[in-house]
């Protein structure tokens, strides 16, 4: 199976008048956790170097949750919690069943902070990839914002999520930082074998082939993706809003859209039609497809096949 998806220009946003007639019957219980971790090297901070620190970061986090508190505001959403900077600890993100392997603190159930206590997460951070080897799994990472707390939580070593053995929710994670959905990790077995289980109700992980760009635009594309994908396209959407062709060689913004699933097809139907209120079923996560835009080519990661 080809996994080459090309580039698509949706037209138009959700209008929220629509959401508005939805019956209160139809509603569920919704949360969304936002982290933004910007400040690095300092006292209690993660990291040895200062010069990590990027302030917008914080300022991505917000965007994404301004639509949830919009639509909060409305009685559409229930829950909208923000951690940032040392209020983003690494145990948030590790799972119960995977602190002995880790050793480290483990609390993603935690209420209001927990990744997996949430059905939508966004992070910004750094992160890197290990593509693996014979003797070793591939595995993504990201920085977390607490030195007390495990500072590198690794897919393969910490995260567990929509976990039913301890009451996980996760469905969409959306990762801003490098490296966090690389093509070679997901081949090599990464995400999909590490991060779910076969009945986790886990369904998407949005994030990036190799090394992504940083500033002020990503706030203004973020909250478009955040406002556009409340119905559908959250996928989809995502690879629109993140992707940048950039004008020098090795240095595009590869986003990818890996989606877990039962079958070719209900993952495809949650890659273009999920959304926030519309999170598709895709049945048991025996499966994954990677969705990017075919001859991206990222600083850190090899140019994305099918072009």
């Amino acid at each position: 199976m080809s996994n080459r998806r090309l580039f698509h220009v949706l037209a138009g946003v959700p209008v929220l008048g629509c959401l508005l007639a939805m019956p209160s019957s139809a509603r569920a219980q919704h949360e969304a956790h936002v982290y933004g971790i910007a400040n690095f090297g300092h006292t209690g901070e993660c990291e040895d170097d200062t010069s990590l620190s990027h302030s917008v970061h914080t300022s991505t986090a917000a965007a994404f949750a301004s639509t949830f508190n919009l639509l909060s505001m409305v009685s559409l959403w229930d829950e909208v919690s923000t951690r940032n900077n040392t209020s983003a600890r690494g145990s948030y993100w590790t799972d119960s069943s995977q602190a002995a392997s880790c050793a480290c603190s483990a609390n993603d159930m935690a209420s209001g902070s927990g990744a997996d206590e949430a059905d939508v997460v966004f992070i910004h951070t750094h992160g890197w990839h290990d593509a693996g080897s014979s003797s070793t799994p591939a595995f993504s990472g990201l920085v977390m914002g607490n030195g007390s707390y495990d500072c590198r939580v690794l897919t393969n070593e910490n995260m567990l999520f929509g976990n039913p053995g301890t009451g996980g929710d996760l469905e969409i994670a959306v990762v801003k930082a490098c490296q966090s959905g690389d093509y070679d990790v997901w081949k090599n077995g990464g995400y999909r074998q590490q991060i779910t289980t076969s009945d986790s109700t886990m369904t998407m992980w949005n994030a990036f082939h190799g090394d992504s760009s940083c500033g002020n635009h990503v706030k203004d594309y973020v909250g478009d993706y955040s406002i556009s994908s409340i119905s559908n396209g959250v996928g989809e959407n995502w690879i629109d809003e993140a992707y940048d062709d950039s004008q020098f060689s090795n240095d595009d913004d590869c986003p990818v859209s890996i989606v877990f699933g039962s079958s070719f097809a209900s993952r495809e139907l949650m890659y273009e039609y999920g959304g926030w209120r519309d999170r598709k079923n895709t049945g048991l996560k025996t499966g994954s497809t990677i969705y990017y835009i075919a001859g991206c080519d990222p600083s850190n990661g090899r140019v994305l096949p099918g072009g």
